[in-house]
């Protein structure tokens, strides 16, 4: 709750801005882009630090997190790279992704980004340090917010640029906040790193892979979108995305630093009571904050946002339903490497991509020269929600059935 409240006001700013956004400064196509450049950092950004943020939560004391820390700055600089490279080859293959401006710059910098604040997240959660993680977030949240505004003179550039500048916002101040602590520690040795890869393994070898399997199947669905369907509508499904993750993406990475950290502290014969009680008032938060989408008349986001922006709400109607099964289940996803079970992960996430990518298979008979008509990419849309909503339900079930094998 402190994490939710604390973070709360930087998550109502954005949703305010949102709307000035749409209305004076950015128009479809630059949503378009976001959406696309989100999925890119999405994907890299789950392998960014091979998950040593949740190692240096679980670590057994302050030397081992600092090692752990040590190696997710290695494999941060490896991907950093990576990012940098893939931009060049989309660029150079011609893809329409690879022609967002200044991609070869902006996609390292979100990734170094990302990783970055998953380390020192992880710092602040192992110390129990909620109130400061949330302000932090908070404070880069709005700081991000407003820079999009002046950086508008870059169109779409702008919108992407306006997150950086959030996100490095964060990790300064999180920097500042750890440093005294960190100058008190003795500097990671080789073998303390080599312990820590060790001891660590199983977030590389399972929970590192079911990320990028869970990225890559939402990825799949924005990337197919943008490659064959017209920026404006691409750009109505980004925008209405966005309106609907930056509350989802709040209790997500609240519930789960809190959620993850206290596991330990919870006996295993009520742990099931505890998963399904946390799951059930997630779900019924969820149902609650989106209920306001059918009491909205659609006429009236058209006269407030543009003509533009028509097909935003009839969008998010459509995509809704399947976030209240996925903000329970992301929120809870740490039960699987509480228990051990990171391979159980794994298999969810590879089941979730090839659900995906199965969507996305059926739907390419319907292209024509390459492009999908708007009437086939509703109903795509629409089976993508059902799909969606039935993959998080079992997710909740494999939950149920992991703490279950491991009471029994």
């Amino acid at each position: 709750m402190a994490l939710a409240f604390g973070s709360g006001m930087a998550q109502l700013a954005s949703l305010l801005a949102l709307p000035l956004l749409q209305r004076f400064y950015y128009g479809p196509e630059a949503f378009a882009d976001m959406a696309v450049y989100s999925q890119l950092v999405g994907i890299l950004g789950a392998i960014a630090t091979f998950r040593m943020d949740l190692a240096i939560v679980k670590s057994p004391d302050e030397l081992a997190a600092k090692a752990s820390t040590s190696n997710g700055i290695r494999a941060l600089i490896v991907t950093t790279l990576g990012a940098f490279l893939l931009a060049c080859a989309l660029n150079a293959g011609g893809w329409a992704m690879g022609g967002i401006p200044w991609l070869a710059m902006l996609l390292p910098l979100g990734v170094a980004g990302m990783g970055l604040n998953g380390l020192l997240a992880g710092w602040l959660a192992r110390a129990d340090r909620f109130g400061t993680l949330a302000w932090t977030r908070s404070g880069g949240t709005l700081m991000g917010e407003a820079a999009r505004f002046p950086l508008s003179v870059w169109e779409g550039a702008g919108l992407i640029a306006g997150r950086l500048a959030g996100q490095w916002c964060t990790a300064l101040a999180c920097i500042w906040k750890l440093q005294p602590a960190w100058r008190s520690l003795p500097k990671s040795r080789s073998q303390d790193r080599k312990a820590a890869w060790m001891r660590d393994w199983d977030y590389v070898r399972y929970t590192t892979p079911a990320n990028v399997l869970a990225m890559a199947a939402n990825g799949a669905f924005v990337f197919f979108l943008f490659e064959t369907c017209t920026p404006d509508l691409v750009g109505n499904i980004g925008a209405g995305m966005a309106y609907l993750t930056v509350a989802a993406g709040l209790v997500i990475r609240s519930v789960n630093d809190v959620f993850f950290k206290h596991l330990d502290d919870i006996p295993k014969d009520s742990l099931l009571r505890q998963y399904w009680g946390w799951a059930c008032s997630l779900m019924m938060l969820t149902v609650l904050g989106l209920s306001p989408l059918w009491w909205i008349p659609e006429s009236w986001v058209a006269a407030k946002l543009g003509a533009g922006w028509s097909d935003m709400l009839p969008l998010m109607r459509l995509l809704a339903p399947w976030m209240v099964p996925w903000i329970a289940a992301s929120a809870l996803s740490g039960i699987f490497p509480h228990l051990g079970l990171q391979s159980w992960s794994l298999a969810l996430d590879a089941l979730h991509l090839l659900l995906i990518a199965s969507l996305v298979v059926l739907a390419l008979p319907l292209l024509h020269n390459g492009a999908l008509a708007d009437a086939d990419a509703w109903q795509f849309l629409r089976r993508y929600t059902m799909a969606q909503g039935a993959f998080y339900l079992c997710a909740l079930v494999a939950g149920t059935a992991a703490i279950l094998k491991k009471r029994g």
